[in-house]
């Protein structure tokens, strides 16, 4: 294919495109005219049907919930290839952290931040385990908490050195951690149709309104989802860290 058919091409395309992208912006309603009677749906029903007054929660885990299912797994097959692109290739090795501008003096991690780090990863980590815990009740929930539970451990490597951040993050087990969560997710949705009800439907009892315990079967679903998302964004910050610090071609420094 020439270059000019190429270009003839590609305006053709971006014609195409551009003109169904106007057309759908000229479509939308201004701001404040709500026109979803599926919202005013769930707000009528999720309280009688779901004893939660989260709305987000009820339309993940319950309305929605088998597109919710899809979506763990392609977060999980999406941390799983991103590992699999930055894993060592046989050209490169592995080498200790070295300055990567030499000649430039590098920034010092002052007392300050040391101290703001060691602060922040334990509220950041509780933050983030309340917020897994409290998603049926509050905004956040599982991928919410799960990402605050993973940040968490990425003020380690602000306030201090990668090796820190590697005492804590073992591969191995951050990865079996991972699966599980994913695996409980799985479960939780697979158990009622042992039992004879459609998939994700709730098994156990509602509780009180309002209370910890309450809700059935959605503050697990959103503690499977708080697990995956957790360690995936972990592995993920481990192993870009480690990509980009230690890992090098033969021969490279």
């Amino acid at each position: 294919m020439s270059g000019r058919l190429r270009v003839i091409l590609f305006l053709a395309a971006a014609a195409a495109f551009g003109w169904g992208l106007l057309d759908a912006l000229a479509g939308i309603p201004p701001f404040g005219d709500y026109r979803g009677p599926y919202g005013d749906v769930v707000l009528q029903t999720m309280g009688e049907l779901r004893h939660t007054q989260q709305g987000v929660a009820a339309v993940t885990f319950d309305y929605r919930g088998f597109d919710t299912l899809g979506e763990e797994f392609i977060l999980f097959a999406a941390v799983a290839g991103a590992l699999l692109l930055m894993r060592r290739q046989p050209s490169e090795k592995e080498r200790g952290a070295h300055d990567q501008a030499p000649g430039h003096p590098a920034a010092r991690i002052g007392p300050a931040c040391r101290v703001s780090g060691l602060i922040m990863f334990p509220f950041t980590l509780l933050l983030g385990i309340y917020v897994v815990l409290h998603g049926h009740l509050s905004p956040g929930g599982g991928f919410q908490g799960g990402v605050l539970l993973a940040s968490a451990f990425y003020f380690v490597y602000l306030s201090g050195e990668f090796e820190d951040l590697a005492s804590f993050v073992k591969e191995h087990p951050v990865e079996l951690t991972e699966s599980a969560g994913a695996a409980a997710f799985a479960l939780l949705a697979a158990i009622p149709l042992l039992l004879g009800e459609p998939c994700m439907k709730n098994i156990l009892p509602f509780g009180e309104k309002g209370e910890l315990l309450s809700s059935g079967m959605l503050p697990l679903f959103n503690i499977a989802v708080g697990i995956e998302v957790g360690a995936g964004f972990l592995l993920l910050v481990h192993a870009f860290l480690k990509q980009v610090l230690l890992i090098r071609k033969e021969g490279k420094k």
